[in-house]
C-alpha cells in the first residue's frame, strides 16, 4: 500500500467511524427521550355531595361524591382513591373508592366513596365555629392508577364562619 493509499484508507475510516459515532448518540438520545415516561399531573379534587348513612359508636358511616378533573392531555385508568379529612388538625374521616372508572383526557367524573366520620372530631370542630373562628381543614389522598403509579392529591383551608352578635344576628367580618 502506498502513503496516499493509506492515508486516504485512514481518513476513510475515521469518517465513517464519526459517522458511526453520531449516529450511535443519535440513536441512544431518541432512545433516552421516548423511554423515559413522565408521570401525569394529579387530578384535582372538588366535593359534591356528602351523605350520612348511619351513627354508631361515635362513628358515622358516610358516602362522600367527589368531582375529580383529569388536567392532563391522557384518559388516567384508575384503580383506586383513598382519602383522609382533618379538621382542625385531628382527622375526621377516612376511606376508599370500591371502583373507579378512567378519568378521561381534559375532563373530569364523579367518584362515589365510602367512608367513617369520627363524630368527636366534627363536633370538636362545630364548637370552634360556635365560637366564632375558622376551622381549618385539609383533604390528603392518593389516587393509585392500574399500571401501579400513585399520584398524590392535596387540598387545604379553612371553613369561614359568619360573625353575629346575640341581638342582632349575623354581620359581615
Amino acid at each position: 500500500m502506498t502513503g496516499s493509499t493509506k492515508r486516504e484508507s485512514d481518513l476513510a475510516t475515521n469518517r465513517w467511524s464519526k459517522s458511526f459515532a453520531a449516529a450511535a448518540l443519535f440513536a441512544l438520545l431518541l432512545a433516552a427521550c421516548t423511554s423515559t415516561p413522565t408521570k401525569p399531573d394529579p387530578p384535582t379534587v372538588a366535593l359534591d355531595r356528602v351523605r350520612i348513612l348511619n351513627i354508631a359508636d361515635g362513628k358515622a358511616s358516610m358516602s362522600l361524591v367527589l368531582r375529580v378533573t383529569n388536567p392532563n392531555s391522557v384518559e388516567l385508568a384508575v384503580e383506586s382513591i383513598e382519602y383522609e379529612i382533618m379538621l382542625g388538625g385531628r382527622q375526621a374521616a377516612s376511606g376508599r373508592s370500591a371502583r373507579s372508572s378512567p378519568l378521561p383526557a381534559h375532563g373530569e367524573t364523579t367518584v362515589e366513596l365510602a367512608g367513617r366520620v369520627d363524630v368527636t372530631a366534627v363536633a370538636t370542630a362545630l364548637m370552634t365555629l360556635g365560637s366564632q373562628l375558622p376551622v381549618e381543614y385539609a383533604f390528603r389522598g392518593t389516587v393509585t392508577l392500574r399500571d401501579g403509579s400513585v399520584l398524590a392529591l392535596s387540598r387545604k383551608g379553612e371553613i369561614p364562619v359568619a360573625r353575629f352578635d346575640r341581638l342582632y344576628g349575623s354581620r359581615p367580618q
